[in-house]
């Protein structure tokens, strides 16, 4: 599920925008906003779409405090 890519990556794991796209194709119709923000929109346009997500499938609003809070454009530095 997606959520599980979001919380993942707020747990700590490694960040790669480009895995995280092709992640949400793989769910179908469910990651088409987010994808399409990624394609053709930018940081805010994606936050938008994956804020949406979470707020379309009644999962915890305090995600979106982090997903605002982080770049989906770019990988994260930290190593594992």
């Amino acid at each position: 599920m997606i959520i599980d890519l979001i919380l993942d990556r707020k747990d700590g794991d490694k960040y790669q925008p480009s895995k995280f796209y092709h992640d949400c194709m793989g769910y179908g119709e469910v990651g088409n906003d987010i994808t399409a923000a990624m394609d053709y929109g930018n940081e805010p346009d994606i936050k938008k779409a994956i804020c949406q997500y979470i707020i379309d499938n009644d999962y915890n609003l305090d995600i979106c405090k982090y997903v605002n809070r982080v770049n989906w454009l770019s990988s994260d530095e930290r190593s594992i």
